[in-house]
């Protein structure tokens, strides 16, 4: 009987050190591979971070800009009145000018 148990022991011990490598190596491997992911994870960060650095004054220039044609709409609809009389007057000057454009441009063309 103490030969059996001996035996069994043996089998089961084979079949441990069998399990126990196999979970190593799939440790070993799983490790590796979540290396990796957060290796690419680091310069996914790094990649937007350096994108968003260089948009960045893009979008403040966008900002700024929205910000002054804001105010510049607000100064024509206060100043409506003067802005239609100042265009009313200087309009046969901006027609004059058009016209000696278009002539220049078909002197050219011929």
């Amino acid at each position: 009987m103490s030969q059996q148990v001996e035996l069994t022991f043996i089998v089961l011990g084979i079949i441990a050190l069998i399990l126990l490598i196999f979970s190593l190596l799939y440790a070993i491997i799983a490790f590796r591979k979540i290396g990796i992911v957060s290796k690419k994870t680091d310069y996914l960060v790094e990649d937007i971070t350096y994108k968003s650095e260089m948009l960045m004054p893009t979008v403040e220039a966008l900002s700024k800009l929205s910000k002054y044609s804001e105010l510049l709409e607000e100064f024509v609809n206060e100043n409506s009145k003067f802005t239609y009389d100042f265009l009313k007057k200087h309009a046969s000057k901006l027609e004059s000018k058009k016209k000696i454009e278009a002539k220049s441009q078909t002197k050219k063309e011929k």
